[in-house]
Parts: structure tokens; sequence; C-alpha cells
């Protein structure tokens, strides 16, 4: 696969931070691990219809879709389970989102998870944030645009590993 949007992430399989609080001595790396075309291929019969992903999320599955480094997929084992694990979240919670779109991070127990849609027509969507926390002040929506696209989301959180930042 061609990699046009997520170059920062394809130029840097591992990282190891070697300033920041991130760099405690240790010989630890993080590691991307990918999925193949034929999952990738499967993830989207199943949550767009046998659509094509948008390219940026295409090449961020195909480079990091079982193991990135700048995204927390959770206790999940698969894309599969993160998938449907946020949808019921969505249920549980009284809440719906009638486009379709795709999880690309799980945090805070089920309460939290990024995403985006499917449906904007443009190779490289922008990245949501669903915040399912019944507490929430009524005025704030529960869903907020985080004002980037997805490749400047994950290359923003690679920058801040590579200096030794919690992506996070």
């Amino acid at each position: 696969m061609e990699i046009k949007y997520q170059t920062v992430l394809n130029n840097n399989p591992v990282i190891k931070p070697t300033t920041g609080d991130m760099a405690d001595g240790s010989d630890y790396s993080f590691i991307l691990k990918p999925l193949t075309i034929e999952e990738i291929i499967s993830l989207e019969a199943t949550y767009n219809s046998g659509n094509q992903l948008p390219t940026a999320l295409r090449e961020l599955l195909f480079l990091a879709g079982k193991r990135c480094y700048v995204l927390d997929y959770g206790l999940n084992e698969t894309q599969e389970e993160m998938q449907d694990d946020a949808r019921e979240w969505l249920v549980r919670y009284g809440f719906s989102i009638p486009r379709p779109l795709f999880v690309i991070d799980v945090h805070r127990g089920s309460d939290v998870f990024l995403f985006v849609y499917l449906d904007e027509g443009v190779n490289d969507p922008i990245v949501y944030q669903a915040d399912l926390d019944n507490n929430l002040d009524p005025r704030y929506s529960w869903i907020m645009n985080l004002q980037a696209n997805l490749s400047s989301f994950v290359n923003a959180r690679i920058d801040y590993l590579q200096r030794g930042i919690n992506p996070y």
C-alpha cells in the first residue's frame, strides 16, 4: 500500500524516547503492529457496507491496526472488538450516532472514545471525541470535533512521544 497521509507513522515503526518523562533509562521501545489488507477489507465489509475506508484510516490500520503507540485500543484484542464495544456503550448509555463511524481510540473505561465519520467523502477525516459520561453539563455536546484530521492528530501525538512526553 502506498502511504500518502500517515507518512510520519510509516517513517517511525519504532520509537525509543531518549528525552523527557518517557525516557526512563530502560531499553523499552514503542512498536507498531499492522493489520493485513485482508483484515482491513473485512473491517470495511462489516463497518462501512463494503466501501473502502478513508485513505488515512486505511493507512493507519495497515501500519498500526493491531498496536499503535499513540492510540489506546483499550483491553480489546481486535479492531472488531473495539468497534463493537463502542457501539454497545452507545446503546448502554442511551446515545446514538446515526452516521457510519470508525473508532480509533478508547480510554477512561467505556466513557470516552475517539472516532472518525466514514461518510464525509474525504481521504483524511476529522477526529471526533464521544464522551458518554452521564454527569456532563447538559449545555455541552457529548460529541466534540477535535479540530484535527486523522493524520495531523496522529502526527501530533507522535511528536509528543518522540519528545518523551506522554501522548495521551
